[in-house]
This record gives C-alpha cells, structure tokens and sequence, in this order.
C-alpha cells in the first residue's frame, strides 16, 4: 500500500468512526428500551457500536500493512474520477428530487445511473435492477414494514 492510499485510508475510516462515535452519543440521549421491546435509541447504538468496532478494525489491518513507495496519487485520474463524479451527482440528484416526484422515480433514475457507471451496459439488467430496487423496495418499505417513504405527486 503506497503512503498517500495509508493516509486516505486511516482518514476516511478515522471519519466513520468519529461519525460512529457522534451518533452512539446521540443514540443514547433517546431510550434504548420501551414497554413494547426495543426503544428509538436502540437499533442506531447497536448498529453505530459496530461501526466503531469494524472502524478500528480496519484502522488496526491498515496501520499493519507494510507502506510501499509508489507514484500513486491519492484521487483518480481519467475514467475512474468520471464515474467518482457521475455518483456523486446521482446521489445529488436523487436528494434533491426525491420530494418533488417520490421515492420510486428518485430511485429509479438514480439506481439507473448508478449501474451504468459501475459498468453494467444490458439494459435489461439495468432496467430489471432499477424497478426493483426502487418500486420493490418503496413496496416493501411502506407496505409490510410501515416505514414512511416520500411519495410521488400521483398517490393519495
């Protein structure tokens, strides 16, 4: 592993862990427990715990690993910064309409996208992955979980 791949690593991990941290704090301002099971606080300690736990981990298997000397830069070059940022711009995008036309056609367009520049190019494939994880999943979510999810302008 070259010095600038070590440092972008332990920053990024270091990161999560401190966003771990903050929200194991802000899960514990809520109750952990109710009369009925598991409180509002609780899934998000639990889960946040193990992301500290996994965080320090990887820092542990990072730190470890011997440091290589290499002319590899830290951000992508080329192709792979175009994907980097056609992502970033999905997700944007997806945030930005998922209130104004619902959670099904946000995800639609965004799990689209999101294929194709992780490199999938059937159309099928992509048109089968995208319905499903978004008017599958806005199915489950809403019908058999009763989860609140934004919907589009046509539901009543």
């Amino acid at each position: 592993m070259s010095r600038n791949a070590r440092r972008g690593w332990l920053v990024a991990t270091a990161t999560m862990m401190a966003i771990c941290v903050f929200a194991i704090w802000q899960s514990l301002l809520l109750s952990l427990t109710d009369r009925l099971g598991p409180g509002p606080g609780f899934f998000s300690f639990w889960l946040s715990l193990l992301g500290v736990l996994f965080a320090g981990l990887l820092i542990l298997d990072v730190w470890r690993k011997p440091v290589i000397e290499s002319d590899e830069t830290l951000f992508p070059r080329g192709e792979s910064a175009f994907r980097v940022l056609i992502i970033i711009g999905a997700v944007a995008g997806a945030t930005l309409l998922m209130g104004w036309v619902g959670f099904e056609l946000a995800m639609l367009v965004f799990i689209a996208v999101l294929t194709f520049a992780l490199g999938e190019r059937r159309w099928y494939a992509i048109g089968l992955f995208a319905i499903a994880g978004s008017f599958g999943v806005y199915y489950v979510f809403t019908r058999w979980l009763d989860v609140l999810l934004p919907p589009g302008p046509w539901a009543a």
